[in-house]
């Protein structure tokens, strides 16, 4: 514990160190530049009430005129109690109000595993060196608007009762909500030197999930597969980390993203997701 607290102190105080001799210029601070279309294949994995399951898919997102297109494909590699899993929306977010903030936006400078060396207890130890600056006022463009869309689920069920086969239980509806979306872009120039980006791109949204067509396609499992309602609903975050072109992304092209919430037939459900975005224009 001594060894890993002294670590860290080492380690604050090069970091620190490092920070106090670099200087920058703002050379464009405009969010509109950030790059929010983008396609991103995605890895996860999602608990519900039924089941346990890991996916693999793809979200993403392009503006058009006045509307922005959403949509996410998942098929499950993996479940406990189920098989051949589907899962594929497609809808619309409708902006309706549009406002701009003050507020601190990070740029990634570098990281460098090796910075340097210390030894504690006769064994040596590698010190991190992570390099940030902080624009104090940098803008963020906050949007609030209603989204909708269509939703479609297939689940493959095995009979748990003698005499009953297996099948699919096939649920499509609508889904109807708000969103709010956040971003900001500053370009800068360090010590009068390089170009470093500050960046980011998140969304929040709640959505309640209509299913006027549930249907079983094998008669037989009525007996062990019964809808528990026609609504449900669920909340959402997605966090594209550094949606801009340029050097030193912060985590790369990562998007996280996370759901938790109410699924007719599954019940209670909560996802998580890793995704690689490439950005599109």
């Amino acid at each position: 514990m001594k060894s890993l607290i002294t670590l860290f102190l080492i380690l604050s105080l090069y970091t620190s160190l490092a920070q106090t001799s670099i200087s920058y210029r703002v050379l464009e601070d405009n969010p509109e530049q950030a790059n929010t279309n983008f396609i991103a294949p995605e890895f996860g994995m999602e608990y519900n009430s039924t089941d346990i399951g890991i996916f693999l898919g793809a979200n993403g997102r392009k503006d058009l005129s006045i509307f922005t297109a959403e949509g996410i494909a998942r098929f499950d590699i993996y479940s406990l109690n189920s098989s051949g899993t589907f899962h594929l929306e497609g809808g619309l977010f409708l902006p309706l109000s549009s406002k701009e903030k003050q507020k601190e936006v990070p740029v990634f400078l570098s990281y460098n595993p090796y910075a340097g060396r210390t030894y504690e207890n006769n064994k040596a130890y590698n010190i991190e060196e992570t390099k940030f600056i902080t624009i104090p006022s940098g803008k963020y463009k906050n949007e609030f608007g209603l989204r909708g869309g269509l939703h479609y689920r297939a689940v493959g069920i095995e009979g748990e009762i003698e005499g009953v086969g297996t099948g699919k239980v096939n649920l499509g509806g609508i889904y109807l909500g708000g969103q709010m979306t956040s971003q900001a872009f500053v370009r800068t120039i360090i010590n009068d030197d390089v170009e470093r980006i500050g960046a980011g791109f998140t969304r929040i949204y709640a959505d309640v999930m209509i299913l006027p067509l549930s249907e079983l396609s094998a008669d037989p499992l009525s007996a062990v597969a019964k809808p528990d309602g026609m609504i449900g609903w669920r909340l959402g975050y997605q966090w594209y980390v550094s949606p801009h072109e340029g050097e030193y992304k912060f985590f790369g092209n990562s998007v996280f993203g996370a759901e938790i919430g109410q699924r007719p037939l599954s019940g209670f459900m909560f996802n998580l997701y890793w995704a690689l975005a490439f950005s599109r224009s």
